[in-house]
């Protein structure tokens, strides 16, 4: 069963598949607690820039609110995908949106996450780049907001790990890594990986300074997909890193 709930200011709170117990007088155990995405806001209005040659139109604050909203239950969908499959799956993730002059989206990228899955993040992009938005006044306009999903607190959160965790493997894939971002022409990205017991990554995802990013996103996933870390010990870990 799924609900939503809204929070004055319109904020939603969407948790997913979760389970209802019945307590009775005997007192028994509540429910376990199920997968939250939470729209942490705050959005981005855009407005005219009279320095750039190509303007930047204002967008209606609410309606832009509006639109993240009736998108947030498909968003919910992409996440309990991900679960499925990495059953702690969870962090912060925000996106941002160029809207053209007709309401569609021009495209959309990560701009930054920690959730660490790239094929969970790409569904909800897809998710975003197929949503209606309120059309823009005086130009292309851009849309921003964050969500943050949270696994069930029955799960037991991957081991925390640094960069310098990763070791030599890591050391060696860096000019792999950088060659994505230049490529693409990218700034700076950053990647999210779960390490399995085995040293394997579990799930890689991937967040860009810039909408070139996404260009460089699938690159880099699959290069660290392929590299074999230190293990984590008897469960995973869970680390991120700058590309830049």
């Amino acid at each position: 069963m799924k609900f939503i709930r809204f929070f004055k200011g319109s904020i939603p709170l969407v948790a997913l598949t979760a389970l209802v117990a019945l307590v009775g007088c005997g007192g028994a155990d509540p429910a376990p607690q199920a997968p939250v995405m939470r729209d942490d806001g705050p959005r981005e209005a855009s407005r005219p820039s009279m320095s750039s040659s190509a303007e930047i139109g204002a967008m209606n604050e609410e309606k832009v609110q509006a639109a993240f909203e009736r998108a947030s239950h498909r968003l919910s969908r992409c996440y309990e995908k991900g679960v499925r499959r990495i059953p702690y799956l969870g962090g912060e993730i925000r996106f941002k949106v160029r809207v053209t002059e007709e309401g569609a989206a021009r495209w959309a990228f990560v701009k930054e996450s920690t959730l660490g899955d790239r094929e969970t993040e790409a569904c909800m992009l897809g998710v975003l780049k197929a949503t209606r938005w309120p059309k823009p006044v005086g130009g292309e306009g851009l849309a921003e907001n964050s969500f943050t999903f949270e696994p069930s607190s029955d799960e037991r959160p991957p081991v925390p790990w640094t960069p310098d965790q990763l070791g030599t493997p890591y050391k060696k894939a860096q000019p792999a890594l950088e060659s994505c971002r230049s490529q693409a022409g990218a700034s700076q990205l950053k990647a999210t990986l779960y390490i399995d017991t085995d040293g394997k990554p579990l799930a890689v995802g991937v967040s860009s300074a810039d909408e070139r990013g996404e260009d460089a996103a699938e690159c880099v996933a699959g290069a660290l997909r392929d590299i074999t870390f230190p293990s984590p010990g008897s469960y995973a870990s869970k680390v991120s890193v700058d590309i830049d």
